[in-house]
């Protein structure tokens, strides 16, 4: 019988470390020097050496600063981005984590975001330093594709995008005017009358299109779902119908900080979820991993409403999933994005029992695979999807549930 004792040769995680700052390379230099799977295999102070110092050393994991001379962090993101992606956590002296600045380098590709501030964290030293650690690992196993810069839109762009019209009357003299209406936008409240000059108010609640929930899509997930909904959200457009209800595990700052950021750059509106807000087609809701929220008819109309939990073992992401499963029943699909919860699987089963959808991120775009990989093993999912492929799998879901009830 051959010796089993075989020892297994494992590839180190290489590393390439890109700050202006000696005294933050040497920093990170100590802290992966008594790691055996980790060496850095280069370092660079700008930008410029950074994209050179990427094509000598193909490290497997970038660790880059935003604030830089020459080239900063956010222009050589990317430009890695474009032309050789590696999976890369930003830091930033001057920009905390859950900022809109941090969820840029996520929507350029970043895979994390880490403030600089835990260096003078002496009392916390040991356990920042396992965190950073277990980032390096993580990133390392993220499959990262190329993509084209994307600039963060004005408000005035925004305010612009898909103009609307809606034709009003006077009520002083009848004249008939067309009013131009801006996605978002409740500038325009009043018009004058081109006639008569008498102020015309506008029903702003009228603005907006009402749009069915002929389809739901219940999205779950932890920590580096942040990036994932990045890439998903801005991809959808309200008009294919129905909803997205997203819940994350996260710090409950940085989730309203991430709502309104993402709001900014999507087309369809993202809104912070309450208990008993209104679920309307063509919008997106964020809800917290912290709270148990379940879907409820109310009259005609869907709602989210906080409910109190039976059992410890039962997770945010299971009430949503099971209690929109039970209404919707096929009319709905559930996404599962990274996370490191232990929860999804019960459900994924439900759901799957009342013939909705379960769709799952492929684990490799995941930059927490334990969730997703768990419920691979415990649950019938057919297949995984890139982030591509999981934005035209729920576009088409929704467009043809909508084509499907105009038809009836």
């Amino acid at each position: 019988m051959e010796n089993q004792n075989v020892t297994i040769h494992r590839k180190k995680i290489s590393i390439l470390v890109v700050d202006d700052s000696l005294v933050f390379r040497r920093f990170i230099g100590d802290i992966v020097e008594d790691c055996e799977d980790i060496e850095i295999v280069g370092e660079a102070e700008n930008g410029i050496e950074a994209l050179d110092m990427v094509l000598k050393t193909k490290p497997d994991v970038i660790l880059l600063d935003v604030e830089m001379p020459l080239m900063d962090g956010m222009t050589a993101l990317q430009h890695l981005m474009i032309h050789r992606p590696t999976p890369t956590i930003m830091f930033s002296s001057l920009t905390d984590e859950g900022t809109a600045r941090c969820f840029d380098t996520m929507k350029n590709g970043a895979v994390d975001f880490i403030c600089k501030d835990f260096i003078f964290h002496e009392n916390n030293q040991q356990s920042h330093k396992k965190l950073l650690i277990d980032k390096l690992r993580r990133a390392a196993r993220v499959i990262t594709r190329a993509k084209e810069p994307v600039s963060t839109p004005s408000s005035d762009s925004l305010n612009n995008q898909k103009p609307d019209k809606q034709v009003v009357f006077c009520e002083e003299c009848g004249q008939q005017e067309v009013v131009t209406l801006n996605k978002k936008s409740n500038a325009t409240n009043s018009v004058i009358c081109t006639h008569c000059g008498d102020i015309i108010d506008l029903n702003l609640s009228a603005q907006k299109q009402f749009r069915r929930n002929t389809f739901i899509t219940v999205i779950g997930g932890g920590e580096g779902s942040f990036a994932n909904l990045l890439h998903i959200i801005p991809q959808l457009e309200p008009e294919m119908g129905g909803a997205i209800i997203v819940v994350i595990h996260a710090a409950t700052e940085h989730l309203n900080n991430f709502t309104e950021y993402l709001d900014a750059i999507s087309a369809m509106e993202v809104i912070r979820a309450r208990s008993g807000i209104t679920i309307e087609g063509g919008n997106c809701y964020i809800a917290s991993g912290q709270e148990y929220m379940s879907l409820k008819p109310y009259t005609a109309q869907l709602t989210l409403q906080k409910v109190k939990i039976e059992s410890s073992d039962e997770g945010a992401i299971d009430v949503l999933f099971t209690s929109a499963s039970i209404v919707m029943k096929k009319r709905l699909a559930g996404v599962i994005l990274s996370g490191l919860e232990n929860e999804g699987d019960r459900g994924i089963d439900i759901l799957i029992e009342n013939e909705g959808t379960p769709v799952m991120l492929d684990p490799e775009e995941c930059y927490c695979k334990q969730m997703s990989q768990r419920i691979l093993a415990k649950c019938h999912i057919p297949e995984t999807c890139n982030s591509l492929e999981l934005v035209e799998k729920i576009k088409t879901l929704h467009y043809n549930a909508k084509v499907e009830v105009v038809a009836g």
